[in-house]
């Protein structure tokens, strides 16, 4: 490629409207445009690197026995409503009419779409285990689009779908694809952590996470600094968060009940003492009951330096799903009392508690009074012990790990893939069955795969950026090698073998982009560098009279200098391994 035809687009200013380091490069490296906010255009720059990343995934799914092919994005709605996921997807679903009033959703994902074909394709057991895969442009109305390509309302996405007769069949093909994810992975060089997870809206009891550690991702991670546990912040536990069967109460017989009044509406100003700590405080929450309770609402109790892990009280059978807190309303009709003030004592509704309030003692609470707390209070000496227990709260840093084994670090992530054991989720609800060896009619088995193409793109840049711009792998970036003539038009002898090695590279097919345009050295190499080209050759004619060209590489930014006669086999043996 000659840089005068190419369409660079390079910013030197940093953009108004970027929120994270991926955003700011990809828009200043000419990679992306906004259109609207959660969209944009791809420019030459970023559909080159797209290419790559799928070629890797492309390469990958294929020598594993997956085939390729392509469903629409324009999904019925009426599949989505026999799935159930019509309601629970909620309003990030895109909603489309014809102009025949026929209803449609663009599709953020494609279990629905994928069962309904394969029930009328797969005729006998002897078809399976079978594994389809595609790459698609996917749907979400996202209510906050934000850090540039990770979070938007259209995203390049490659999911994969497998079917089995049985879950043995299904945890093959899991671990498999778990495999092939982390080769694809590790080609392009990111670093990354696989943490068990919630399957969410997509079904299924076991799931995994790919996420790759930044400092502008939207998610957290939780490992252990000892040992090889992980897991995202959802699912995330600590041996804090078990029962003992050391849970003998001492109590403090000096200590009495004392009622603290504050007009402050806050704990800080209770008292000096550490009674009025957070880690010593116990919070009261009201959450709707299910409605197979006799009571409206239940209350919670938390450790008032924790916070409610929703994902977490969504397994509990008593609680509502989705969940859905007390509003002031409410809460003063069943406590007489503002949310500050709210305590289980006396409260006729029933109450679960998580495990990091059951060995407190002298712990301070609400009253239910307005402006008043008690103080000094122990489980069965001043208040009911509840009898309920569970793991309903997020782990914090420094939490001691679930194995025994060093403690918790919490770090942010861009989650970059998603695999799922979806077992008999959607063939049951969409009635998707197959004779098996018996002759009897069973649902079939199945597993989803996604891979978030655009989202390794920016996952990528945020772990390989410096000062200059972004650091591409080379089998990652748009071009392997730039060649950077000085004074190009002027000297013959630099016009002469700058073109000789720029047909050598494009001969063995190595991609090259030869920099012609009527530029400053400083503004070409800085262009350069912005787009993390891994490897450069500056010919100039003072060097070339010494038969010297300069040879620098964009990992570290270090200069060398060859003959020029070795210069080709210099190029050949780093960009093709020869």
């Amino acid at each position: 490629m000659r840089a005068k035809k190419y369409l660079f687009s390079t910013l030197k200013e940093t953009p108004h409207n970027s929120d994270c380091i991926s955003h700011t490069l990809m828009i200043r490296a000419g990679i992306i445009r906004q259109n609207s906010s959660g969209t944009y255009i791809w420019l030459p720059t970023g559909i080159k690197i797209l290419k790559k990343i799928t070629n890797i995934i492309k390469k990958e799914m294929n020598q594993c026995g997956a085939m390729e092919i392509s469903m629409p994005f324009l999904q019925k709605k009426d599949l989505w409503k026999i799935s159930g996921r019509l309601k629970t997807y909620g309003k990030e679903l895109f909603h489309i009419l014809d102009r025949q009033n026929k209803e449609f959703v663009l599709g953020p994902t494609h279990e629905e779409i994928i069962t309904c074909f394969m029930r009328n394709e797969l005729k006998s057991y002897k078809q399976l285990p079978i594994t389809l895969y595609q790459i698609q442009t996917k749907f979400r109305d996202e209510i906050r689009p934000r850090f540039g390509i990770i979070r938007t309302k259209e995203f390049l996405m490659k999911d994969a779908y497998s079917f089995h007769l049985n879950s043995n069949s299904l945890k093959i093909t899991y671990n498999k694809i778990y495999k092939i994810y982390k080769k694809i992975f590790k080609q392009m060089q990111l670093k990354f952590h696989v943490v068990a997870a919630d399957s969410g809206l997509m079904g299924g009891k076991i799931s995994h996470e790919f996420q790759a550690p930044a400092i502008h991702g939207e998610n957290t991670i939780v490992h252990s600094t000892q040992s090889n546990y992980a897991a995202n912040l959802q699912s995330a536990t600590s041996t804090k968060n078990k029962s003992t069967t050391k849970n003998l109460i001492t109590y403090d017989l000096n200590s009495i009940i004392k009622i603290i009044n504050t007009q402050e509406n806050t704990l800080t100003k209770l008292s000096n003492t550490p009674n009025s700590l957070n880690n010593n405080f116990v919070k009261t929450i009201l959450v709707k009951a299910n409605k197979n309770s006799n009571y409206s609402f239940l209350a919670l109790l938390i450790r008032g330096d924790y916070s409610i892990n929703e994902y977490k009280l969504s397994k509990i059978k008593e609680i509502f799903i989705p969940i859905t807190f007390a509003s002031n309303e409410q809460i003063l009709k069943i406590t007489g009392s503002k949310k500050k003030f709210i305590s289980p004592i006396n409260l006729k509704i029933p109450i679960i508690a998580d495990f990091s309030v059951m060995n407190l003692k002298n712990f301070t609470i609400g009253s239910n009074i307005e402006n008043q707390y008690f103080n000094h209070m122990n489980w069965h000496k001043n208040i009911s012990k509840p009898k309920m227990f569970y793991d309903i709260r997020y782990v914090t840093h420094g939490d001691p790990s679930p194995d025994g084994k060093g403690t918790l670090v919490l770090r942010n992530s861009i989650e970059i893939a998603h695999i799922f054991q979806l077992g008999k989720t959607y063939s049951k609800t969409m009635n998707m069955q197959i004779q098996d060896t018996t002759g009897d009619k069973k649902n079939i088995t199945m597993g989803c795969y996604g891979i978030g193409i655009t989202r390794i793109l920016a996952a990528i840049i945020e772990q390989n950026h410096d000062q200059y711009g972004i650091i591409f792998p080379k089998n990652i970036s748009p071009f392997q090698i730039a060649i950077i003539p000085i004074n190009f038009y002027k000297s013959k002898l630099v016009k002469k073998n700058s073109k000789n090695i720029y047909y050598f590279c494009k001969k063995n097919n190595i991609e090259v982009i030869l920099d012609d345009r009527e530029k400053s050295f400083g503004e070409i190499i800085s262009e350069i560098e912005l787009i993390g080209i891994p490897h450069s050759i500056i010919i100039s004619e003072k060097l070339l009279r010494n038969n010297i060209v300069e040879y620098r590489t964009r990992c570290d930014n270090s200069k060398k200098f060859f003959n020029i006669n070795n210069i080709l086999k210099i190029i050949l043996e780093t960009c093709l391994h020869k």
